[in-house]
């Protein structure tokens, strides 16, 4: 088994899939290769079988439906113990890898929030105004992902920032990195 799946969605992602998996081969270069990296795809894009092979991504074809209900998919063919939904339209920071086997290996915590960009409080502030999710990578463990059934397949935009409301109302231990 896995210590850490790694998902990322084709559609979500768009025209930076190709940066965003060349950042994350760079990532875990040098592991011990108990982390794998999947790739979520309802687009049937003829390109994406060989950009899969290219950077040692598992392409896991899926049917066109929501964000939700293509990730519970996704989750169900996947090993790992930790899952890893990284933000998919901001930068990767550098050492969240790191934090999140930490994390992983002590048990210090149920689901890690690791935000990607920059949270003071004119940019909170301009997302509530908006009303738009929050770009953060959240990283789950799998028992608690089970235990309160995945997420909201009928939920496109708002599947992740649904399913971390929904973790902290069952007590699980959110902990946020970085702020």
């Amino acid at each position: 088994m896995f210590a850490c799946s790694i998902f990322l969605d084709a559609r979500s992602t768009g025209t930076s899939l190709p940066r965003r998996l060349a950042a994350l081969q760079r990532l875990l270069r040098g592991r011990d290769g108990r982390i794998e990296l999947l790739l979520v795809d309802d687009t049937a894009d003829p390109r994406l079988p060989r950009l899969a092979n290219r950077f040692g991504v598992r392409l896991l074809p899926c049917a066109n439906e929501p964000l939700g209900g293509r990730l519970n998919a996704a989750v169900a063919r996947s090993q790992g113990t930790v899952l890893i939904f990284p933000a998919p339209t901001l930068p990767i920071p550098t050492d969240w890898l790191a934090v999140v086997v930490d994390g992983v290996e002590h048990r210090a915590w149920d689901v890690m929030v690791l935000p990607s960009g920059s949270r003071g409080p004119a940019t909170r502030l301009w997302q509530w105004l908006r009303r738009a999710p929050p770009a953060d990578t959240l990283c789950v463990v799998r028992e608690w992902f089970d235990r309160i059934g995945g997420f909201d397949p009928s939920l496109d935009t708002r599947a992740l920032p649904e399913l971390l409301e929904r973790l902290r109302a069952c007590q699980a231990r959110v902990h946020s990195r970085f702020r």
